[in-house]
């Protein structure tokens, strides 16, 4: 019994040594990542932004413009933190005899938060304000991406005067739950986990999840080095569209018509496209179909509206397909009659 009584509080002493230890060792990691972090913000102030800044109602907002004549291009991003990024590469191979402008929103990458709040309406305003600020020619045609879809919406319905044309790229639909099963639903709007996330951008987790969000080309080597630069600057932005995703799209979905204004939907039509993230077979053909049943309807939101289906393409199609959108902005010019 004596021997026994030894062994065990041998074992519990080990045990508890060991795990001293590991807290101890989990400590340093995370004050490790916390200084990696601080300095890692340090040097990114030192990045020169790309493009040039509006006062919208009293903070900054960047936007990256290219080209001198009309129409202009505007860009509107997807629920992503990499702002006008997600554009950069399409932007310089448009022609200059247009204008193109992307920017990132209010508390994305270079834009400061401000104090309006994360609403659809407000956000079109913030981009009016943007657009009239900085100078560039109308009509606009909006480049709507997933949730930047959804966005598009609301200015159109506010300043329909300005818009010559609408381009939702794989637009995510406001109203998906009446297409989807409570399962598929619940599935595809868990969101990101901001508890962690938060935590992951505290301690320089963030920026090492984050680092490759851009194919590894010579041509996304400029967004692949400024995203997750940048990214401590996003991510709280982000986490707050997604808190306040629902009743944006609540809003968005009481939006049912463009009138006249012309329409491209171009749609993801890569049939495998889901693999990666829903496993059940089900499920999966579940959505393709949905998904195909949303896009199709967008077309009833204006009297004048096409849909072209995107091949061997998934949901991004401005990485997979790039050449795609530029034809339909192209397409879009021509039939609003303006030069090139």
């Amino acid at each position: 019994m004596y021997f026994q009584n030894k062994f065990i509080s041998k074992v519990l002493k080990w045990t508890k040594r060991t795990a001293l230890a590991l807290v101890a060792l989990l400590a340093l990691l995370l004050l490790a990542g916390l200084i990696f972090e601080q300095k890692s913000r340090h040097d990114a102030e030192k990045i020169n932004p790309d493009g040039n800044f509006a006062l919208v109602e009293n903070h900054k907002m960047h936007y990256y413009k290219k080209g001198n004549g009309g129409p202009t291009v505007v860009f509107e991003t997807a629920f992503d933190p990499a702002g006008h990024l997600q554009w950069y590469h399409i932007q310089q191979q448009l022609p200059v005899s247009y204008t193109s402008i992307s920017y990132d929103r209010a508390g994305i990458l270079w834009s400061e938060r401000g104090k309006n709040e994360k609403s659809g309406i407000k956000i079109a305003e913030e981009l009016h304000s943007l657009l009239e600020k900085s100078g560039v020619p109308k009509p606009y045609i909006l480049v709507g991406h997933s949730f930047g879809g959804t966005l598009v919406r609301f200015f159109v319905s506010k300043y329909s005067k300005d818009v010559g044309g609408v381009i939702l790229v794989d637009s995510q639909c406001p109203d998906d739950q009446r297409y989807l099963s409570s399962e598929l639903y619940n599935m595809v709007n868990q969101g990101l986990p901001s508890d962690f996330l938060k935590f992951a951008n505290t301690f320089g987790l963030a920026r090492l999840m984050f680092k490759g969000l851009f194919p590894d080309t010579k041509e996304y080597e400029y967004q692949n080095s400024i995203m997750p630069a940048l990214l401590y600057k996003s991510t709280d932005a982000v986490l707050e569209e997604q808190q306040d995703m629902i009743s944006i799209k609540k809003e968005a979905s009481k939006i049912k018509s463009f009138g006249s204004i012309p329409l491209l939907v171009l749609t993801a039509a890569d049939k495998e496209r889901y693999n990666s993230v829903i496993r059940d077979k089900k499920l999966k053909n579940e959505m393709l179909i949905a998904w195909n049943k949303m896009q199709k309807d967008f077309l009833l939101l204006s009297t004048e509206s096409k849909q072209i289906l995107v091949p061997n393409s998934g949901h991004y199609i401005n990485q997979e397909q790039p050449k795609v959108i530029k034809e339909a902005i192209s397409e879009m010019v021509n039939k609003l009659g303006i030069k090139k």
